[in-house]
């Protein structure tokens, strides 16, 4: 790994930190050490932090997240997913009104 400025680290750590809390999973999560470890900033004018895919590609941190939801070496470090209701259904959708309120549902 390649040694990096203060700077450069803060600004992958606020990457890295947004993109777990989009996750539903804590700032301090341990994906969090895999994803700093993989990371690296690219771009010029507009600064953005990837990561290497399994394929090799470059990726978004959501998109690294998700790909690791599904790596059975990681899939214990997920939450379940929480039960859904669909958007259309509307008599579920108001017997679990609370339960969606508060996002023990989700609704998709």
């Amino acid at each position: 790994m390649e040694t990096r400025s203060s700077t450069a680290q803060k600004f992958i750590y606020d990457g890295i930190t947004g993109a777990l809390i989009r996750a539903g999973l804590g700032y301090d999560h341990p994906l969090r050490e895999v994803l700093d470890r993989e990371s690296e900033i690219v771009g010029v004018r507009d600064a953005v932090v990837r990561v290497r895919g399994e394929g090799g590609q470059l990726l978004m941190l959501d998109d690294r997240i998700k790909e690791l939801r599904h790596d059975p070496s990681y899939a214990n470090l997920f939450p379940a997913d929480p039960p859904k209701v669909a958007k259309g259904d509307m008599a579920k959708l108001r017997d679990n009104f609370d339960a969606v309120a508060s996002g023990k549902i989700r609704v998709e």
